[in-house]
Order: structure tokens, then C-alpha cells, then sequence
């Protein structure tokens, strides 16, 4: 396990609420909208997070699949923990006026499938946010949404310190990990911590096996310990799986052909197999990279092609399996469900996807259950090297929205 603790000032952006189909960072409405990326001050790998004090931006971006330009307003709503709109008024959070059109935009150049490229920066001069907490920014066309994205303002108070273990109360050194957790508040105004403090826990960015608001192990001296704390303990699961594609004409990192089907581009990875041992790698957690090494502007000359996953494996019954990683925003939804070949003894799925480097995994949903799981096509290993966010949200007596005062991450 990487020994690496930080206190920084973000946080992955997530929908808290116990739905696959709702479990996502970001989402579009059509198929027409695709590759939907938030970045920070240029850094691909770091969570859709400002924090208030600092002066970065945080860009928005997205494809229409189509060279006919569409007039695309933005609208940005202050929400609570839970993600339900907060009950303030525009002006309390919003400096600026809502609706504003997207008015940066750029044609696709030489690509197979025709798209337009739309770009939001926040703040701009139209927009800037007055209150740490999270927010969802909704891309509209004439009134009705078709895509949508959450981030979040992040006031960075150093509230929180964490720790991770293989010690687990379910085995030691085997397929657990255990995360323990401190949550001093002296500098807060804390009457009742059960109703004034909101704290959530997640495992790679992922929100369909995020835990909610644990209850501490004890609470003393305005301190919460959370330690051996059950509901802390995770699947280690293993490391990610990783792709190239940043041209058509050469075969990179666990490709085993591209060819061009009249009139689209197809990649076919390598078989994958179920894994049976930890397998260590440099991965990026989940995280994905647009890019064409051909190209001036990744952003409008990478292409489009459709990506076929496959995975080796006898059929497995009482759930589904999807393919996981940043890129679906976090859906477990029918766009990367796979479908099982009995010829083939496999599950595929083929997705459309941007050149560029990529993360994925494969999730075994249970039938009734909302959160996946990685051992039945990764395996769950104690060495595994994963990232663990720590959010805290505080609501003061009398007040009407949550802050989120605190953030942690652990790898």
C-alpha cells in the first residue's frame, strides 16, 4: 500500500443518494452529448474542486456530435450534502445572473465523426460563486437540460486526519482495507455533531460503495475517532486497467487492433481475464486523458471510435457487469453494461470513446443491490493502492446551507 497521506483543499464530486443510475459525477440526457471533462488549473488528475481562497478556475467541457452549432445556456444551483438544491437564494451563492449562453465553441477538424466542442470557464465575468459547498451546473437548450456536471467550493480548514490499514476486523493482509479517521472541530461551533457535522467516505473517486456519514467510534475534547470502525472497511479491489489509443495507425498499451469500418474507427482491447493475483501498476485511480499525439488541439482534432471491451469468463447469474472508470462519470447504467457471448465464453461491451489514455475496471452489480463490486472480475487485494476521500460537511444553527469545511485524501 502507497503511504502517501495529503490534506488538500478538494474533493471528488458526487451524488450521494443510494441509486446506481443516479451515482454519477457528471451525466447527459441525449446521446448526442458526450465527453464530458471538469479540470482544474490544467491538471487532468486532479478532483473538480476550487477552494475558495485560491484564484484557479475550474473548465468545463463537452462534444455535440455534430457540426451545427446549438445554443447551450449554463445554469449553477447551491446544493446541500446530499446533493438536493439548498434552500437559499440565487443571489446568497451566485454573484452574476444564471443562464448565460455558451458562447466558446470550436468545429471538430478532420475527425470520422463530425462534433462540436463547447467550453465553460467558472468564474468568468459573468459568473463567480460566493459559498463553499457543492454545486450542480446544468447545460440547457431551450429550458431543458441535457447535461449536467457537480463540483464543489472548498474552504480547506485542516479539520481531518486519516489513516489506512490491512488490519481489518475481517482479515489481515488478505482482501480488506480499513480506513481510521480523525475529525477534530474545536474551531468550529458544534452543538450536536450528529446533526451539525455530515462526513462521507469514498474509495477512488467512486460514489456507488461511498459510506455516509459513519457513526464515530468515540467522541471526545471536540474530537471524532473513528477507529475499527466496521462500516470504514473496504474491498481493497485491485489496480485499475489501463489503455492507449493517441493515433489510428499504431497499437499502444493493450490494444489488439484498430480497424476502420466504413465510415468509423474500431479498437478491439486485449481479451482481459479474470484476475487471480494482485497485479501492481502505475495506474491513475480511475482517471482518463484525451489525446491524439498527431494533434495541435486535443480538444477538437482527437477522434472518435468505438472501444470493445472484453472479458474472459465464465456467465455469471444474479447481476450485471459494467465496465468502470472515470470516463462514465460514474454510471453503472446501460450505456457500459456488458453483455455476455456464450460462443465466446465473455462479457463485451462496445463504447464510444475519445482518443486518449484510459483507467477501467469491471463491476459486478448484484441483482437489488446498488453497489459493484471488484472480485469477481478483479479480485480483492490488500496491496492495492488506493485513493480515499474524506469530505466533511458542517451546517451551523440557523443556517440554511451545508459548507464543506474539510476534505482529505489518502493514497
Amino acid at each position: 500500500m502507497r503511504n502517501r497521506l495529503h490534506i488538500i483543499s478538494f474533493t471528488a464530486i458526487l451524488l450521494l443518494q443510494p441509486c446506481v443510475s443516479h451515482a454519477q459525477w457528471f451525466g447527459s440526457r441525449t446521446e448526442q452529448i458526450n465527453t464530458l471533462r471538469m479540470i482544474v488549473a490544467s491538471d487532468w488528475e486532479r478532483p473538480p474542486v476550487v477552494e475558495m481562497t485560491s484564484d484557479e478556475t475550474i473548465a468545463f467541457s463537452f462534444d455535440e456530435m455534430s457540426h451545427q452549432y446549438r445554443r447551450f445556456t449554463y445554469r449553477i444551483q447551491h446544493c446541500n450534502a446530499l446533493w438536493e438544491p439548498s434552500d437559499i437564494l440565487e443571489s446568497d451563492y451566485l454573484d452574476g445572473f444564471n443562464d448565460q449562453p455558451i458562447d466558446d465553441w470550436e468545429n471538430s477538424l478532420n475527425t470520422t465523426f463530425d462534433y462540436t466542442h463547447y467550453r465553460l470557464t467558472i468564474p468568468n465575468d459573468e459568473v463567480k460563486l460566493k459559498l463553499s459547498g457543492n454545486y450542480r451546473l446544468s447545460i440547457c437548450e431551450d429550458g431543458r437540460e441535457v447535461a449536467y456536471f457537480k463540483f464543489c467550493l472548498s474552504e480547506g480548514m485542516p479539520l481531518l486526519s486519516a489513516s489506512v490499514t490491512d488490519n481489518t476486523d475481517i482479515d489481515t493482509r488478505e482482501s480488506h482495507q480499513q480506513v481510521g479517521l480523525e475529525v477534530n472541530y474545536s474551531s468550529l461551533r458544534v452543538r450536536d455533531h450528529t446533526k451539525d457535522l455530515y462526513t462521507v467516505v469514498m474509495q477512488n473517486g467512486r460514489t456507488d460503495n461511498a459510506v455516509l456519514n459513519p457513526a464515530p467510534t468515540y467522541n471526545a475534547g471536540n474530537k471524532l475517532t473513528y477507529e475499527h470502525c466496521r462500516e470504514l472497511i473496504f474491498p481493497a479491489g485491485n489496480e485499475f486497467r489501463r489503455f492507449e489509443i493517441v493515433n489510428m495507425y499504431d497499437y499502444f498499451m493493450n490494444v489488439d487492433r484498430i480497424a476502420f469500418h466504413d465510415p468509423f474507427y474500431h479498437a478491439t482491447l486485449m481479451q482481459d481475464t479474470r484476475r487471480h493475483a494482485y497485479k501492481f501498476d502505475h495506474d491513475h485511480n480511475g482517471r482518463y486523458l484525451i489525446r491524439y499525439n498527431k494533434a495541435s488541439d486535443n480538444d477538437t482534432e482527437a477522434d472518435y471510435l468505438f472501444v470493445h471491451f472484453n472479458l474472459a469468463s465464465e456467465r455469471l447469474t444474479g447481476g450485471r457487469m459494467y465496465v468502470y472508470g472515470h470516463f462514465s462519470g460514474g454510471n453503472l447504467t446501460t450505456k457500459y453494461e456488458m453483455e455476455y457471448n456464450p460462443q465466446e465464453r465473455a462479457y463485451q461491451a462496445s463504447i464510444l470513446l475519445k482518443q486518449g489514455a484510459y483507467d477501467y475496471q469491471y463491476l459486478w452489480v448484484p441483482d437489488g443491490e446498488t453497489a459493484g463490486e471488484t472480485k469477481h472480475a478483479e479480485g480483492d487485494w490488500y496491496e492495492s493502492g488506493n485513493e480515499y476521500l474524506i469530505l466533511l460537511y458542517y451546517r451551523e444553527r440557523g443556517s440554511r446551507y451545508d459548507r464543506l469545511v474539510s476534505q482529505l485524501v489518502y493514497e
